[in-house]
């Protein structure tokens, strides 16, 4: 019984060197890595110290010119440059995704802005600007259902 008993610790111990041998294989390149950071963060450290010694030489004052430097004139205002004629905005297509993502929603029926948050996954501030400029432009108008503010496509569109 003893012989079994000392196999099978053979075995035991076999095995478990055997794990470790290939834990320590696979940790080498990772401790070999580890000893370089730590040999580049000595490196910087290093050279950190030493760079403040090398700014603290003193800068040379300028010298002082005989002649003093004319006054530079002023420049004369500058002329207002025209304003490009303001584009007429169309209100059949929305300018960013924000509208788009309001109008396709609008699409299939009234919202509120809460509804429209849930269907577009925008913030109330995204929807109630996107909401300010399709209004604007007159893609979409108020509307009431079942007694709270709205939102529907307008009939023009």
């Amino acid at each position: 019984m003893s012989e079994v008993v000392t196999a099978m610790a053979a075995d035991v111990l076999t095995r478990v060197q055997a794990e470790i041998d290939a834990r320590l294989r696979g940790l080498r390149p990772v401790v070999a890595e580890y000893e370089r950071l730590l040999d580049a963060a000595a490196a910087l450290d290093a050279e950190a110290r030493a760079r403040p010694a090398a700014r603290s030489k003193p800068v040379a004052e300028p010298k002082p010119s005989a002649k003093p430097k004319p006054l530079a004139k002023p420049k004369p205002p500058a002329k207002p440059k025209p304003r490009p004629a303001a584009r007429a905005k169309s209100a059949a297509t929305p300018t960013g995704p924000a509208e788009q993502a309001i109008v396709a929603a609008l699409e299939h029926g009234s919202h509120t802005v809460g509804e429209l948050g849930v269907v577009t996954g925008m913030s109330g501030s995204e929807i109630r600007d996107g909401a300010r400029r399709l209004l604007k432009v007159g893609r979409i108008v108020r509307a009431k259902r079942e007694g709270r503010a709205a939102y529907a496509l307008s009939g023009a569109a």
